[in-house]
C-alpha cells in the first residue's frame, strides 16, 4: 500500500469511527455468542471431570447380593485396567430430628476413592467421630462439635454405636446436587449422608467395592471415550463374577452346613434330657395322688359326724326360736297396746289443746263481732251527716251559678253597646279627618295665594319705585305721571283687597282646624274610654269564668262525695251481712265445742283402764324370757363344741386343697413342660428343616455393577451439558447470521457511498488492487478485531455465567470450574465473519471499479420514482399529508434498505421471542406433568419376596387409612422400543382398575386438549415416543421385552413431558404379551387437606414388609424444577444477548440510512424544516419498519422456537410447544424500546448535519 493510501486508510477509520465500531461490535457480539455458547457445553464437562478427578470419584461400583469379601477386593484389584479397588461399608439409619424421622445414608470413609471435602472442621480420625452432609447440617442446624444420634432398623446392628460427634461438615463426590437417593426406611427418601471410620461398622463383609480405572483420569467424563473405557472394564469385571460368586457361595454353603450339623446334635441331646425329666415328674405326680385320696376319705367321715350333731343342735335351736317368737309376739302385742294407749292419750291431749284453742278463738271472734257491730252503727251515723252536708252545699252552688249567669249576660250586653258607640266614634273621626284634609288643602291654596300676593306686593313696590324714579327724572309729563299714578293706585287697591281676602280665609281655616282638632281629640278620648271599658268587661268576665270553674269543680266534688256516700252505704250493707253470717257461725262453733268436750271426758276414762292391763302383761313376758335364756346357754355350749370340730375339719380340708392345688400345678407344669419341650423340639426341627430347605434353595450370589451414571444427578449434569450444546447448535447460528448480514450490509454501503472517492483515486492513477485494499483492510481489521475480542470475551464470560448458573444446583462444581478456549468454535465463527464481510466488500469494490473514473466521480442517477400500490387507493392516499406520502414513497423506493432493516429487526425480534419462548416451554413442564397429567402423589414399590398375607395387610392399611383418597394397583415395567440407531427406554403402565384410571392419569391431546379414555382398542402412547418412531394413531408399535419383540396397536397419542409411557388395559397387555399383568406397584393420592401428611403416611407404609420403597411425585417435580431453574439462568443470558444484538443492529442500520440520505436531509433543513420535523421525517420510516419487522419477527420466532425446542430436547424429555402471549408482548416492547432509544440517539446526529457541506456539488 502506498504511503498516501496507508494514511488515507487510518484517516478513514478516524472519520468513520461509528461505522468501524459498529462493525467491530456486531462481529464481536456474533462471534462471542456463537463461540461462547458452543464452548459452554465442553467447559461444563471439563469442570465436572476436574471435580471428579480431584475427588477421585469411583468409575465402577460393585455390590453383591450376599456381601463382598476381602478376597473379592483382591480379585477385582487384579483385573486388567483396574487401578484401585477398595471395599466400603454402608447402611441406612434413622436420625431422630425434632420435626420428623429423617434417613441418613452412613458410609465408611475410603482412603483412595470418593474423597470427601470438608468445608468446616476436619475428617474423622477416631472411632465415634463422623463427617456430615453440608446440606443436611445446614437444613437441620447441626454444627461441628455437636452430637448426632441415629437409630438402626429393628433387628439390624450394622453400626457399633448410635451417637457420633460431628468433626467435619462438607460434600462428597457421590452427591453433586440435592438428591440423596431412595431407601426402604422412613419416608422412602434419603435426606443426607454421613461418613464414619470403618471400625464403627459391625459387619463381616463389605457392602460395596469401589473401583478406579487406569487411564480413566486422562479422559473426560460424559464422553464416548470415557464411557467406552468403563464399558470395557465392566465386561472384564463381569468375567470374574462367576468365579468369585461361586467361591462366596461355597463359603456360605460350608458355614451353613456346619451350623446345621451342630444344631442337629444339640437337638438330639435336648430330646434325651427332656424325656428323662418328664419321666421323673410323672412318678412324683402318681405318689402324690395316692396320698391325697386317703386323706380325702378321712375328711369325708368327719364331715358326716359333724352334720349329725348339727341336726340335733338345729332342732333344739328351733324349739327355743319358737318360744322366743311367742314371747316376741307377746311383747309385740304389748308394745302395740302401749303404742295405742300412748297414741290415744296423745289424741286426747291434742283434742284438749284443740278444745282450749277453739274456746279461745270463739271468744275472740265474738268480741271482734261485737266491735264490728259498734263500728257499723257509727258509720251509719256518719253517712247520714254527709248526706245533709251535701244538700246544703248544693243549694249554695245553685245560688252562685245564677249570679254568674246573670253577670255574663250583662257583660255581653255592655260589649254590644260599646261596639255601637265605637262604630259611631270611628265614623265621626273619619269625618274629622276628612275635614282636616280639606282644611289642609285650603291652607295649601292659601299658601299659594299668599305667594302670589307676595309677588304682587313686590311688583307693586317695583312699580312705585319706577313711578317715583319717573317722577324724579322729570322725563314724563304730568298726564303721564297722573295716569301712571292712577294705575298705580288701582293696582295698590287690588293688592290690598287681595291681602284682606287672604287674611279672612286664613282665619276661617284656622278656626275650622281648631274645631276639627278638638273634635278629633274628644273622639280619641271616647275611643280610649271604650277600650278601657272593654278591658274592664273582659276582666269581669274572667272573674266570672273563674267563679264558673269553681262552681263546676264544686258540683264535681259533690258528685264524688255523693258517690262515696253511696259506696259507703253499700259497704255498710255488706259488713252488716258479714257480721250476721259470722255471728251465726260462732253460734254453730259453740255447739260443736260443747259436743267435743263430752267426747274428751269419755276417752280419758278409757285410757286409765288400759294402763292397768298393760302392767299385768309385762310381768308375765319377763318371766318367759328368763327361761329362754337358760336354754340358749346350753345350746351355745353345744355349738362351741361343733365349731371346734369344724375348725379341725377345715384345717384338714385346707391341707387337702393345698395338696390338690400343688398336685394340679405339678400336673400343669408337667404338661406345659412336656408341651414346651415338644414345641422347642418341633421348632428346632422346623428351623433345621427351614435351614436345610434354605440351603437347598440358596441361589448363587450375584454382583450388581453400576457406574457414575447411576449416581444421583450425575447423568442430569451431563444432560444439561447436552442441552447447552443443543442450544449452541441452533440459537447462536441465527444470532451469528444476523450479525454477519448487518456487517456485510455496512461494508457494502460504505463502498457505494465512496464511489466518488474511488473514481478520483482511479483517475489519479491508483490501481484497482490498491483502491480495493483500503476497503478490504478496513473490513478485515474491523472483523478480525471484533472476532478476537468476541472470542476472548465470549468464551470466558458466557461459559462462566452458565456454569455459575448450574452451580446453584451442582454446588460442588464451583470449586473446580474449568474454562478453556475452544479454538475450533473460535475459528469457525471468526472465519465465517471474515469471509462474509471480506466477500461482500470485494464484490462491492469489483462492481464499482468496473465503471470509468468519469462515471464514478458523478453521483449515481437518482432512482426513478414509481407509484406505490397505496397511491392507487385514492380515498386513502388523498387524505395523507406530504410527510406520510414521502415516507411511504421512500420506503418502497429503497427496497434494499427496506428488506435489510426488516430482516434485522425481524431477526432480533425472533431471537428475543425464542429466548422467552424457551422459558415458557421449559419452566412449566414439571407442573404440567405432575399436576395436570399424572395426578397420583405417591408410588409404592412392592417387595418381590413378600408373602401374600403381608401384601393383604398393606392393602388393608390403605383401605382403612382415612387420609388416603384412593389407591390403584398397577404394573409399571421398564421396557425398550427399537428406534433404529438405539433403543428407547419406556414405561408400560397397566392399571388393575381401569374405571379409576382417570383419577391418576389424564390422557389428552396436547393441541386440542381433547381427553381420551383407556380402552381395549389399543395402547395410549406418549407423544414424544410416537414422534421419535414416526408413528400415528392406528400404527403398530414394537416393544422389546426379555429380548423378544411384541407389537401393540396405538389407539391414542397423549400429551406427556417426562419419560416415555405406554398405557394399556389389562386385556390389551395380556393380548400383547400373552401373560397377565403383575401388579407389583401401587399409586395413591391423599385426600384434600391431608397433603402435608404425605411423607408421614409414606413412613407408615414402609413399616409393612410388603412395601419395598415409596417415592413421591412432588419430590421428582422439585428435583426437575431445580434442574430447569438453572437452565432458566441460561435462557436469561440468551435473552440479554439477543437484546444487545437488537440494539446494535438497529443502531447500525439507522446510521447507514442517515449517512446515505445526508443530502436529502440537508435539503429539508434548507427548505425550513425544523430539527424535530427532520427527525420525524426519518423516524416515521423507522417506526413503520420496526412494526413490520416486529410482525415478521413474531412469525419467524414461532417457527424458529419450534425448531430450537425440538433440537435442544433430550430423548427422555419433551418440552412445551407454546409461547405465551406475554412473551410476544415483552419481545415486541424490547424491540420497540431499542428502536426508540436508537431514534433518540440519531436525533442528535441529524441536528449536526452541515447543510453547506452536504449540498456542495460533487462535480
Amino acid at each position: 500500500m502506498k504511503k498516501a493510501l496507508h494514511k488515507e486508510f487510518w484517516m478513514e477509520i478516524r472519520r468513520s469511527k461509528a461505522r468501524f465500531i459498529s462493525i467491530f461490535l456486531i462481529v464481536a457480539l456474533g462471534v462471542a455468542f456463537f463461540s461462547g455458547i458452543q464452548a459452554a457445553s465442553p467447559d461444563m464437562r471439563y469442570s465436572g471431570d476436574a471435580y471428579y478427578d480431584e475427588s477421585r470419584l469411583m468409575d465402577l461400583k460393585v455390590m453383591g447380593t450376599m456381601g463382598l469379601t476381602d478376597e473379592d477386593v483382591k480379585a477385582l484389584s487384579k483385573v486388567e485396567g483396574v487401578e484401585t479397588a477398595e471395599g466400603a461399608y454402608a447402611a441406612d439409619v434413622l436420625c431422630d430430628d425434632s420435626e420428623a424421622a429423617v434417613v441418613l445414608h452412613v458410609e465408611s470413609i475410603n482412603k483412595e476413592v470418593n474423597k470427601i471435602s470438608p468445608s468446616q472442621g476436619r475428617i474423622p480420625e477416631k472411632s465415634g467421630e463422623c463427617f456430615l452432609d453440608r446440606e443436611f447440617a445446614s437444613s437441620r442446624g447441626y454444627k461441628v462439635g455437636d452430637t448426632i444420634t441415629v437409630t438402626q432398623e429393628e433387628g439390624s446392628d450394622l453400626l457399633k454405636k448410635e451417637s457420633f460427634t460431628i468433626t467435619g461438615i462438607g460434600s462428597s463426590p457421590l452427591y453433586i446436587s440435592f438428591s440423596r437417593g431412595n431407601t426402604t426406611l422412613g419416608s422412602g427418601e434419603v435426606n443426607g449422608f454421613m461418613y464414619v471410620l470403618p471400625e464403627d461398622f459391625d459387619q463381616e463383609v463389605y457392602t460395596q467395592i469401589y473401583l478406579q480405572i487406569h487411564e480413566a483420569e486422562d479422559l473426560i467424563s460424559y464422553t464416548d471415550a470415557y464411557d467406552n473405557l468403563v464399558d470395557k472394564i465392566e465386561e472384564r469385571v463381569e468375567g470374574i463374577q462367576d468365579v468369585q460368586c461361586q467361591a462366596r457361595y461355597d463359603e456360605i454353603l460350608s458355614d451353613a452346613q456346619k451350623e446345621i450339623d451342630d444344631a442337629e446334635k444339640e437337638l438330639a441331646d435336648g430330646k434325651k434330657e427332656a424325656q428323662e425329666e418328664l419321666s421323673d415328674a410323672r412318678q412324683q405326680l402318681k405318689d402324690a395322688r395316692e396320698e391325697l385320696d386317703s386323706g380325702r376319705q378321712e375328711y369325708e367321715d368327719g364331715v358326716r359326724q359333724l352334720e349329725d350333731a348339727r341336726e340335733e343342735l338345729s332342732d333344739a335351736r328351733q324349739q327355743i326360736a319358737d318360744a322366743k317368737e311367742q314371747v316376741a309376739d307377746g311383747w309385740s302385742q304389748l308394745e302395740s297396746a302401749k303404742a295405742q294407749a300412748e297414741s290415744g292419750y296423745a289424741e286426747l291431749a291434742s283434742a284438749k289443746e284443740q278444745l282450749d284453742s277453739g274456746w279461745a278463738q270463739l271468744n275472740a271472734a265474738q268480741e271482734q263481732a261485737d266491735g264490728g257491730y259498734a263500728q257499723l252503727n257509727a258509720a251509719k251515723e256518719q253517712l247520714q251527716a254527709g248526706r245533709k252536708e251535701i244538700q246544703s252545699a248544693k243549694k249554695l252552688l245553685d245560688q252562685r251559678q245564677q249570679e254568674v249567669t246573670n253577670g255574663l249576660a250583662q257583660i255581653q250586653q255592655g260589649r254590644e253597646q260599646l261596639n255601637v258607640q265605637e262604630t259611631q266614634l270611628k265614623e265621626n273621626r273619619e269625618q274629622c279627618q276628612s275635614g282636616l284634609s280639606a282644611v289642609a288643602a285650603g291652607e295649601a291654596q292659601l299658601l299659594e295665594a299668599q305667594n302670589q300676593l307676595s309677588a304682587a306686593q313686590a311688583d307693586l313696590a317695583a312699580r312705585q319705585a319706577a313711578y317715583e324714579e319717573a317722577a324724579a327724572s322729570q322725563s314724563y309729563s304730568e298726564e303721564e305721571l297722573a295716569a301712571m299714578a292712577a294705575q298705580l293706585a288701582a293696582y295698590e287697591q287690588e293688592v290690598n283687597a287681595q291681602a284682606a281676602a287672604l287674611e279672612t280665609q286664613k282665619q276661617t281655616l284656622a278656626a275650622q282646624r281648631s274645631e276639627l282638632e278638638a273634635s278629633l281629640s274628644q273622639i280619641d278620648a271616647g275611643l280610649s274610654q271604650i277600650q278601657q271599658s272593654r278591658e274592664e268587661l273582659t276582666q269581669t268576665e274572667s272573674q266570672l269564668n273563674a267563679g264558673q270553674t269553681e262552681i263546676t269543680q264544686g258540683y264535681g266534688e259533690l258528685e264524688k262525695r255523693q258517690a262515696q256516700i253511696s259506696s259507703a252505704k253499700e259497704e255498710i250493707q255488706r259488713n252488716q251481712a258479714s257480721l250476721d253470717a259470722a255471728q251465726a257461725e260462732l253460734d254453730a262453733n259453740r255447739r260443736t265445742l260443747n259436743a267435743s268436750q263430752a267426747q274428751y271426758d269419755a276417752g280419758m276414762a278409757e285410757y286409765q283402764s288400759g294402763q292397768e292391763q298393760i302392767a299385768q302383761s309385762e310381768a308375765t313376758l319377763s318371766q318367759s324370757e328368763e327361761e329362754i335364756r337358760e336354754n340358749e346357754q346350753k345350746l351355745n355350749d353345744g355349738e362351741e363344741e361343733i365349731r371346734e370340730n369344724e375348725q379341725t375339719l377345715a384345717d384338714a380340708k385346707k391341707e387337702l386343697d393345698d395338696g390338690e392345688k400343688e398336685w394340679e400345678e405339678g400336673r400343669r407344669d408337667y404338661q406345659e413342660g412336656r408341651k414346651e419341650a415338644q414345641e422347642e423340639i418341633a421348632e428346632g426341627e422346623q428351623k433345621l428343616a427351614d435351614a436345610k430347605k434354605e440351603l437347598e434353595d440358596l441361589e448363587k450370589p450375584e454382583w450388581i455393577l453400576s457406574t457414575r451414571a447411576d449416581l444421583p444427578e450425575y447423568s442430569d449434569y451431563g444432560d444439561n451439558a447436552d442441552r447447552i450444546r443443543n442450544i449452541g447448535q441452533v440459537f447462536p447460528v441465527l444470532f451469528f447470521l444476523v450479525a454477519a448480514l448487518i456487517s456485510l450490509t455496512t461494508m457494502t454501503r460504505m463502498v457505494e457511498e465512496q464511489r466518488t472517492q474511488i473514481g478520483t483515486m482511479k483517475a489519479l492513477g491508483y490501481g484497482k488492487y490498491d483502491i480495493a485494499s483500503k476497503y478490504l483492510n478496513y473490513a478485515f481489521l474491523a472483523t478480525v478485531g471484533g472476532s478476537v475480542f468476541g472470542v476472548l470475551i465470549g468464551q470466558k464470560i458466557l461459559p462462566y455465567i452458565i456454569i455459575q448458573a448450574y452451580g446453584i444446583m451442582y454446588h460442588n462444581m464451583a470449586s473446580s470450574m474449568q474454562i478453556h478456549y475452544e479454538l475450533r468454535y473460535a475459528l469457525i465463527a471468526s472465519v465465517a465473519a471474515v469471509v462474509c464481510t471480506i466477500g461482500a466488500t470485494l464484490f462491492s469494490c469489483y462492481k464499482e471499479l468496473a465503471e470509468t473514473p468519469a462515471s464514478l466521480m458523478r453521483p449515481p442517477a437518482p432512482k426513478e420514482g414509481k407509484r406505490v400500490l397505496i397511491e392507487r387507493v385514492t380515498f386513502i392516499w388523498k387524505h395523507l399529508n406530504f410527510s406520510w406520502k414521502s415516507t411511504l414513497r421512500n420506503l418502497f423506493r429503497y427496497k434494499k434498505r427496506l428488506f435489510m432493516t426488516i430482516f434485522g429487526i425481524a431477526g432480533s425480534m425472533a431471537l428475543l421471542l425464542v429466548g422467552y419462548g424457551l422459558q415458557d416451554s421449559i419452566m412449566d413442564i414439571a407442573l404440567r406433568q405432575y399436576e395436570d397429567l399424572q395426578h397420583y402423589e405417591g408410588m409404592i414399590i412392592d417387595d418381590e419376596d413378600a408373602e401374600e398375607e403381608e401384601r393383604r395387610e398393606l392393602l388393608s392399611y390403605l383401605d382403612e387409612n382415612e387420609k388416603i383418597d384412593h389407591y390403584t394397583r398397577v404394573q409399571l415395567t421398564s421396557m425398550t422400543v427399537p428406534t433404529g440407531k438405539s433403543n428407547l427406554s419406556v414405561y408400560v403402565y397397566v392399571p388393575e382398575n381401569v374405571e379409576n384410571f382417570s383419577e391418576d392419569v389424564t390422557l389428552q391431546d396436547r393441541v386440542t386438549k381433547e381427553t381420551y379414555t383407556l380402552t381395549d382398542e389399543g395402547a395410549a402412547v406418549s407423544e414424544k415416543t410416537a414422534v421419535m418412531n414416526d408413528l400415528d394413531v392406528g400404527d403398530m408399535l414394537t416393544i422389546e421385552k426379555d429380548n423378544q419383540e411384541y407389537q401393540v396397536k396405538i389407539a391414542v397419542i397423549t400429551e406427556n413431558y417426562m419419560g416415555h409411557y405406554i398405557y394399556m388395559t389389562p386385556r390389551v397387555y395380556e393380548e400383547t404379551f400373552g401373560e397377565k399383568p403383575d401388579y407389583a406397584d401401587i399409586v395413591f393420592s391423599m385426600k384434600e387437606g391431608y397433603e402435608e401428611d404425605l411423607e408421614k403416611t409414606g413412613e407408615e407404609i414402609l413399616t409393612y414388609p410388603a412395601a419395598l420403597s415409596v417415592s413421591y411425585t412432588a419430590s421428582i417435580a422439585d428435583q426437575l424444577e431445580r434442574m430447569l431453574s438453572s437452565l432458566g439462568a441460561v435462557i436469561v443470558v440468551l435473552i440479554v444477548s439477543a437484546g444487545m444484538l437488537a440494539f446494535v443492529v438497529l443502531y447500525n442500520l439507522n446510521n447507514i440510512n442517515i449517512t446515505e440520505r445526508q443530502r436529502e436531509l440537508a435539503t429539508l433543513k434548507v427548505l425550513g424544516f425544523y430539527d424535530q420535523e427532520v427527525s420525524m421525517y426519518v423516524f416515521r420510516e423507522n417506526v413503520l419498519l420496526t412494526m413490520i419487522g416486529v410482525a415478521a419477527g413474531a412469525v419467524l420466532g414461532i417457527f424458529l422456537h419450534r425448531y430450537v425446542i425440538t433440537t435442544v430436547e433430550v430423548d427422555a424429555v419433551m418440552f412445551g410447544r407454546v409461547i405465551r402471549p406475554l412473551s410476544f408482548v415483552y419481545s415486541a416492547l424490547f424491540t420497540c424500546g431499542f428502536s426508540a432509544v436508537v431514534n433518540m440517539a440519531m436525533h442528535f446526529k441529524l441536528k449536526k448535519i452541515d447543510m453547506v457541506e452536504s449540498l456542495k456539488s460533487v462535480e
